[in-house]
């Protein structure tokens, strides 16, 4: 699930005071069983964890819950060997209908199987009918993967691509689109065609955009790292500006720090001191990175190079006064063991103790 709708849903959560999803299930045989499953499943007794599954499947009032008997069973037999057996769980729960909460997992299970086990042609059809059926689920994008490793594996990079264009023009507007788009875009690179593999990479931040793309920071990370390819240092300031901007404006409900966000920041910061040497602007950064991102371990090594930065520009006061507070601010690390080293052969040791 993506973050944004872990957060939605705990939001739902905290306002409504009951579970933001399922209702819990119910009946006291089948709770009974599932709870003795599960300490079997936890003491390393899956044989008799399948056991008391199938009875809790089988003492199940209502059909979610047996279908969460029943996946659970099937994930142990497999685990034991007992592959047809699983196999035959996860089609059945594949079958019903409606669609329930393990519909799309059983399918993905059981493709994994028959793929694992030589049928691979229906292995490849059920990996690609959950991404075109069911394009939001989770093992959608599990199943893109497999299916391009298959089809460039063993038809050519050709037939990957020729299904990755088919599958856009079908879910572009999914949680999946951002996935197809990034597979596109690493064959474009792959064959040297930038343009292309660029003008992806920028449908991806139009179509996808923060807080909901999943894809986001990775995909100006690339572009970053396309235009530093390119030695266009400028251009790659502006691609990771591009992906931090939206994170200062405190978008609420559902905004939240992307992993590459305080790593954008602090790259930022570098490029404009060793590529760009531009000192003021290295420095309004290297601040940016600390001020913004207070949970990041990197906010250490922003404040410390950013007195680093200043000394060396010749700027003494500044720059004693920035470690200083590195010195007091950061307990431990390498950043604090530099900042020291750096105060002491700079401004004098004094100012270098701790308070």
């Amino acid at each position: 699930m993506r973050p944004v709708r872990r957060a939605g849903l705990l939001l739902l959560f905290l306002l409504g005071g009951c579970p933001p999803t399922l209702s819990a299930p119910r009946g006291d045989e089948h709770l009974r069983a599932m709870a003795e499953a599960d300490r079997h499943h936890t003491a390393g007794r899956d044989a008799l964890a399948i056991e008391s599954w199938r009875e809790a499947a089988s003492t199940a009032e209502r059909r979610v819950d047996r279908d969460e008997a029943e996946h659970r069973a099937a994930l142990s037999l497999r685990r034991e060997g007992q592959w047809e057996e699983a196999l035959t769980l996860f089609d059945a729960i594949a079958a019903r209908e409606p669609i329930s909460r393990r519909t799309v997992r059983a399918m993905y299970e059981a493709a994994r199987i028959r793929l694992e086990h030589g049928e691979r042609s229906a292995a490849l059809a059920a990996f690609r009918g959950i991404c075109f059926e069911h394009a939001e689920a989770g093992q959608a994008s599990r199943s893109l993967t497999i299916l391009v490793r298959e089809l460039r594996a063993s038809e050519g990079e050709d037939a990957a691509s020729a299904f990755l264009h088919e599958l856009d023009a079908a879910v572009s507007g999914t949680d999946l689109g951002d996935d197809v788009l990034t597979e596109l875009a690493a064959l474009a690179r792959e064959h040297g065609d930038r343009d292309e593999a660029r003008a992806l990479y920028e449908r991806i931040a139009l179509e996808h955009p923060y807080p909901r793309g999943q894809r986001w920071d990775d995909t100006f990370m690339r572009l970053a790292d396309m235009a530093e390819e390119e030695s266009d240092h400028e251009g790659a300031v502006v691609y990771l500006t591009r992906m931090i901007a939206p994170h200062a404006l405190g978008l609420s409900p559902g905004s939240y720090t992307l992993p590459h966000m305080p790593e954008a920041a602090l790259r930022i910061a570098r490029i404009l001191r060793d590529e760009i040497h531009d000192v003021d602007r290295a420095a309004t950064a290297f601040r940016r990175t600390y001020d913004e991102f207070p949970t990041s371990l990197l906010r250490d090594d922003a404040l410390v190079e950013l007195g680093e930065l200043l000394l060396d520009a010749g700027r003494l006061s500044e720059g004693c006064e920035v470690l200083s507070r590195a010195i007091h601010e950061v307990e431990v690390g390498s950043a604090v063991r530099r900042a020291r080293e750096r105060h002491a052969s700079a401004c004098g040791s004094s100012a270098a103790r701790e308070p």
